[in-house]
């Protein structure tokens, strides 16, 4: 198939209908399985379930749903890690079957899904305080319906990505919203997990394994979390870079604050082993294909601080005071370390004129990262010690907010505006341009995969690009950007290299760009760094192919005088320009409603774990009434 013939619109009937098939061929024997266990008849997987919780000393709703879950996230995260540098290299799908990398993901996410069902159906026995009522006699913990809600909404993605680019074409990027909502679905599994331990823990779990998994999901969500930085860890980074910093303040904050106070000395070294190892295991995939294999940043430094923080605040880790101040070097040495190692690891490294910008939004991404972490950390506790709720005078619900949530609500708020404020990019301003000279280059760059291009006419052509900017401000622009960067990706590989200053207003690639078959060639350009926030994002276009599929002509590869565009505009191509405006408004308040939705119901879930007995007796419902079983 040639790029002309891929689909920019929506699967092909017969891809969906196959799809729809393999949906019910995992959850049909799941159904017959709830209404046999649930109706008191013995099933291999209780019997599995038994044996778990015999070996773990884990209840038998806990145990295996554990291990399924666990494989299911892996699953989906190494199709993922499989699935992004294939976009990169390759361009848009040809189909969601088309693309192997999207198996392992649509599985994965059927199979969280599936293990929050699963753990509610084997919920009987003894059972936390507080449970979730599904039926008349069937109550099941909160971590249960997390981890359910978790791979619903992940599973929901799949089918509203295909409306999506039915409406708006193909949003070639990880952070499109129903992306988001699959990899955002899939990953929160880990917060359904946490819950799911500390009600163990309420109704006698302990041990070893109980006590060490608590640093070890904090090291799998840290791993998850980070996926969102891929884009940026790969090279190909389509939003602001103060992006990948708020990102990385708030998982450190988040995940090493939980796993300091929960587990104590040592703790943030066995997050940061998970994490390492697991990136380990997923490069194998893309290693062994041959695609682009991700570096990223460590969180070495910000698990040091936050132990030195520990040590320092001696006995107050489980207080705010712990949390604020661990933000804060997360937010200074953190990120001082951060910019270091991007100079190394990243291949956009962070400048050192952002240096201000970057500890500040990451002091705040780290404070708003460690004050919910601190939030999970105290819901957990209460969760599994079964306190009851301090007592507060009547008609005190602002008084009981303020004390177990204000916290945690001022992280997340903290969080979203942070998100708000670096994440939308910019276009450029009016009359930015350059003069593009073009020269045959000799040299080549090897191609790690072989082009669908059909038309054995398209011979390679290979430039070396000259820019030419007259403007004052075009020229400080490019002498003050966060990055300047030749680009070219999608045509079986991808490359990047920084622009080479050779005179006043004069910038030339240091590596030739292909400008033929399939290949999109252009020259990045990012904000200023003269000012605190700016998230210009534009490129200057070299070459893009003739794409009928997705209504983009041919941008030929020329000499003369070209204006820069807005750079998603390029990248992007298979998005539709003609979409009604409105259209896109109630897309994306749809799609944000149900992200913003599961993270209401995630927080709600915690905190109704937490509540304790109540005051209707809640606490007659500890066990679970036992069905008789029959053959």
């Amino acid at each position: 198939m040639t790029l002309s013939q891929a689909p920019a619109g929506g699967a092909a009937v017969d891809q969906i209908l196959i799809a729809m098939a393999m949906f019910f061929g995992i959850f049909l024997p799941v159904a017959i399985f709830v209404i046999r266990e649930r109706g008191g008849k013995r099933t291999l997987v209780g019997k599995l379930a038994d044996l778990v919780a015999r070996m773990t000393g884990l209840p038998r709703w806990a145990g295996l749903p554990m291990g399924t879950a666990m494989l299911s996230g892996v699953a989906a995260l190494i199709g993922v890690y499989w699935d992004v540098p294939t976009h990169m290299e390759l361009g848009r799908d040809e189909g969601p079957l088309a693309n192997p990398s999207h198996y392992p993901i649509y599985f994965g996410l059927m199979g969280i899904f599936a293990t929050g069902v699963l753990s509610a159906a084997l919920a009987k026995g003894k059972l936390p305080v507080r449970t979730f009522p599904i039926g008349p006699y069937w109550r099941a913990p909160m971590g249960s319906i997390l981890i359910m809600a978790t791979g619903l909404v992940a599973v929901v993605g799949f089918p509203l990505d295909d409306v999506w680019h039915r409406l708006f074409g193909q949003d070639v990027t990880e952070w499109g919203p129903t992306h988001v909502l699959m990899i955002g679905g899939g990953i929160t599994v880990v917060i359904g997990l946490q819950l799911l331990l500390a009600e163990a823990r309420q109704v006698g779990a302990t041990g070893r394994l109980v006590r060490w998994l608590d640093p070890i999901l904090a090291g799998a969500w840290m791993m998850g979390a980070s996926a969102f930085l891929m884009e940026f860890d790969l090279g190909v980074p389509q939003f602001p870079m103060l992006a990948q910093v708020v990102l990385v303040g708030l998982i450190a904050g988040w995940t090493l604050v939980y796993a300091r106070a929960k587990f104590g000395p040592g703790a943030t070294l066995i997050v940061l082993a998970v994490f390492l190892l697991s990136r380990v295991l997923y490069a194998g995939i893309p290693f062994a294909l041959d695609f682009h294999v991700s570096p990223m940043l460590p969180y070495v430094a910000e698990a040091a601080l936050i132990e030195i923080a520990a040590l320092a605040l001696r006995g107050r880790s489980a207080k705010p005071i712990f949390a604020v101040a661990s933000g804060v070097l997360i937010g200074t040495g953190g990120m001082a370390a951060e910019w270091a190692f991007s100079q190394w690891l990243m291949p956009y490294p962070w400048p050192a004129a952002m240096l201000p910008a970057i500890m500040l939004f990451g002091t705040a991404a780290g404070v708003s990262g460690a004050l919910i972490g601190h939030w999970q950390y105290q819901r957990t506790e209460d969760i599994a010690a079964r306190r009851k709720q301090d007592p507060l005078p009547s008609g005190s619900r602002v008084q009981r907010l303020r004390v177990r949530h204000a916290f945690g609500l001022l992280g997340a708020l903290g969080a979203v505006a942070l998100m708000a404020v670096v994440v939308p990019p910019e276009d450029p301003p009016p009359g930015l341009r350059a003069d593009i000279a073009l020269n045959p280059s000799a040299e080549t760059l090897p191609i790690s995969h072989a082009s669908r291009e059909a038309d054995p006419q398209d011979e390679p052509r290979w430039v070396n690009v000259t820019i030419t900017m007259d403007r004052a401000e075009d020229i400080s622009a490019a002498e003050n950007a966060v990055w300047f960067r030749a680009l070219a990706w999608q045509g079986g590989d991808f490359f990047h290299s920084p622009m080479r200053q050779t005179g006043p207003g004069v910038y030339t690639t240091t590596q030739p760009l292909p400008a033929y078959g399939e290949w999109k060639s252009g020259i990045r350009l990012h904000g200023s760094t003269d000012a605190l926030v700016d998230r210009t994002m534009t490129i200057l276009p070299i070459y893009a192919p003739d794409d009928p599929e997705a209504s983009a002509p041919e941008i030929p590869a020329v000499a003369g005088q070209r204006d820069f565009i807005s750079e998603i505009s390029f990248l992007q191509r298979e998005r539709k320009e003609d979409t009604p405006a409105v259209l896109w408004t109630v897309a994306y308040v749809a799609v944000g409603g149900i992200f913003a939705a599961s993270w209401c119901l995630y927080a709600w879930l915690y905190a109704a774990a937490a509540a304790g007995t109540g005051r209707r007796g809640r606490a007659a419902r500890q066990t679970a009434p036992e069905p008789v079983l029959t053959p």
